[in-house]
């Protein structure tokens, strides 16, 4: 290869500043649906250790199944309380990877598992009274 010099030297060249990559986490999906989904898990976890730490290994059980969920799940609501981010108003449409999605849609499908599964094991709880 050939030692060019003036090709070392070429940030005088450029035409405008880079454009700074967004930080902020979460921002394609309103942040009351992600508030939403992480409540919901918690939720869940809170009945897992209210109905099922009766007894020791039950106990040890759900509690160590909740510090995996509060890794899991904490990291996420973590990164987001320290991103930048900025007060936006709600999007019409979400763009995905397989085309435009109405936030009623895709509010619907990530909330849909969590919320389900607290109502599955209220129902559980209340069934085995």
């Amino acid at each position: 290869m050939r030692h060019i010099p003036e090709l070392l030297d070429d940030t005088d060249q450029l035409a405008a500043e880079p454009a700074m990559h967004d930080t902020s986490l979460f921002t394609d999906i309103p942040r009351a649906i992600w508030t939403a989904f992480l409540s919901a898990w918690a939720m869940l976890f809170a009945l897992f250790i209210l109905f099922f730490s009766k007894d020791g290994p039950g106990a040890l059980s759900v509690v160590t199944a909740s510090f995996f969920a509060l890794m899991i799940l904490g990291l996420p609501a973590t990164l987001a309380a320290q991103s930048s981010g900025t007060s936006q108003k709600w999007p019409r449409v979400i763009m995905t990877r397989s085309g435009p999605l109405p936030v009623r849609a895709a509010a619907t499908q990530i909330l849909l598992i969590p919320v389900c599964a607290v109502v599955g094991l209220i129902l559980i709880v209340l069934l085995a009274m």
